[in-house]
């Protein structure tokens, strides 16, 4: 296994730590007896693995980036979740599915891409008569963004808040620990590099108050 693979297994299990707030979201859902879920810009599927367990349902997992799609085709294999995830190379811009498909649709982080006007606006066709949208999005225009909720035919099931520290503790310290080993431990592997360089860019951005960190999810139900 490349050194660059073994360091996206780790930062997926930093990320596990916030899979406590995937699960709080699902509990506030009604119970739903085997759902059928769209999971939009899955990545390497932390959320969507995590989803397929809780749920004892069928998760489709979405995103266009190939090796992590690759990623998260190994840990549903060595998981032993084949009749349980399926995944797709497939745009959040351009996705077709049969209208009302799904029982839910989640999205972590990935609606900035077409924004969240957008999102709720597109995704309302692919969910069945009350059907559920749950999205996870930074907090910036918080109540704007809750304003557009019954404006597209939703109702507002439940939000919470995760918090600046919280991002702090759970996620990008951890994180900035985890790339300050791994350039230590392999400072020629230039792909390796790359990609940590990367990430602690989006971390000094963080540091710099120049993006913003809190976020909250939303469940809404579409009436």
């Amino acid at each position: 296994m490349s050194n660059l693979n073994l360091y996206r297994i780790e930062k997926d299990h930093i990320r596990e730590n916030l899979n406590k707030y995937t699960r709080k979201a699902f509990r506030m859902l009604p119970k739903c007896k085997n759902p059928h879920i769209l999971d939009i810009g899955c990545g390497t599927g932390v959320p969507t693995i995590e989803l397929a367990k809780i749920s004892n349902g069928h998760v489709i997992g979405i995103d266009i980036d190939v090796t992590s799609l690759n990623l998260l085709r190994r840990k549903i294999k060595e998981i032993g979740l084949n009749n349980q995830v399926n995944v797709i190379k497939d745009s959040i811009l351009t996705m077709d599915f049969p209208e009302e498909s799904f029982d839910i649709i989640w999205s972590e982080g990935s609606i900035s891409v077409i924004g969240f006007e957008n999102s709720i606006k597109q995704w309302s066709r692919f969910l069945k008569p009350n059907g559920f949208l749950v999205i996870h999005d930074e907090n910036k225009d918080k109540n704007k963004k809750f304003g557009l909720i019954t404006k597209y035919g939703y109702a507002l099931i439940a939000q919470f808040e995760l918090t600046d520290n919280l991002w702090w503790l759970e996620y990008f310290t951890p994180l900035e620990q985890l790339i300050q080993e791994f350039h230590h431990k392999y400072p020629n592997d230039s792909d390796l590099s790359n990609e940590l360089d990367k990430d602690q860019i989006e971390i000094d951005k963080c540091k710099s108050n120049s993006t913003v960190i809190s976020s909250f999810f939303v469940i809404m139900q579409k009436a």
